[in-house]
């Protein structure tokens, strides 16, 4: 039997992130799951700091929550700007001539 290569192994491990994320049953536990494994990361960063560098653990530890920060906004705005700014600006034009009228 043949050995799997490493990259078999990380195309498999995508294919399987990518099915749990549509598999999610709503918008924001695609985000969160599309954001895991940074925190996954983060975890296994900060383990790895903790027994090295001790000192460096929180700082460490609040990079990984900036980048977990980072990438939900980033996935929110690929998925929801658009409707969130027609959202709002259907609610400024309301908002401008109701003010005209008065």
């Amino acid at each position: 039997m043949m050995a799997m290569r490493g990259s078999t192994l990380i195309g498999v491990a995508i294919l399987v992130w990518v099915a749990w994320i549509v598999l999610a049953t709503d918008s924001e536990a695609r985000i969160e799951r599309t954001c895991q494994p940074v925190l996954w990361f983060g975890n296994v960063a900060t383990s790895l700091t903790q027994l090295t560098f001790p000192k460096q653990q929180e700082s460490v530890h609040e990079a990984f929550e900036s980048a977990d920060y980072a990438c939900r906004f980033t996935v929110w705005r690929l998925l929801h700007e658009d409707t969130w700014i027609e959202s709002h600006q259907g609610n400024e034009s309301s908002d401008q001539s109701g003010e005209s009228d008065q």
